[in-house]
């Protein structure tokens, strides 16, 4: 008698068994295509690929840090916007000596163009700017530290290397501070 209910039961369950969402596997991160790319490189073409690569990404970040500084809330924003600035400015000054040095030239350029992020920046102001602005520059921060992470490691030129380092270590750090104040701030 029990086989006989446990059948009836299952064929009774049957269709809501079928019909029951099956769990789906997590989402995995999809791999940078630059880094991909520059992985695939070694000696001066890697060098001269991941300023390439760098300079725009620096440059874009300055856009979005001056077109945000005038009205953020918060004084320490407009502190590291300017510290950020200068720091990626120095660098990108560097990388178009190396370049002109290695016989290349920049390739796309990011400086002084108004990308959707900067006209972004433009149309926020106060609390609605930095809940935009902070994980916008997490992102950038993490994606230039990145790319300084490979080439900490890939560059064939040791000034590359040495600079490629300091971004890696410090825009990973930043990005820490930036979420920090992001969650401190605004409870985010």
């Amino acid at each position: 008698m029990r086989i006989l209910a446990t059948l009836l039961l299952v064929v009774l369950m049957a269709p809501a068994l079928e019909a029951a969402p099956r769990p789906r596997p997590a989402p995995t991160a999809m791999p940078n295509p630059a880094l991909t790319n520059l992985a695939r490189l070694s000696g001066k073409d890697f060098d001269v690929a991941f300023m390439r690569e760098l300079i725009p990404v620096h440059e874009e970040a300055i856009e979005i840090a001056l077109a945000a500084t005038l009205n953020a809330d918060h004084s320490e924003v407009l502190q590291w916007n300017q510290r950020m600035i200068d720091r990626k400015s120095g660098q990108v000054r560097n990388m178009l000596t190396w370049l002109t040095e290695a016989g290349a030239s920049p390739g796309r350029r990011g400086a002084n163009i108004v990308t959707d992020s900067v006209k972004k920046m433009r149309s926020l102001t106060g609390a609605a700017l930095e809940q935009a602005y902070l994980p916008m520059m997490d992102a950038h921060l993490e994606r230039s530290a990145a790319l300084g992470a490979l080439a900490a490691t890939k560059a064939s030129r040791a000034e590359i290397r040495t600079m490629a380092s300091e971004v890696s270590r410090v825009e990973r750090q930043e990005a820490a501070m930036l979420r920090a104040w992001l969650k401190q701030w605004y409870n985010r």
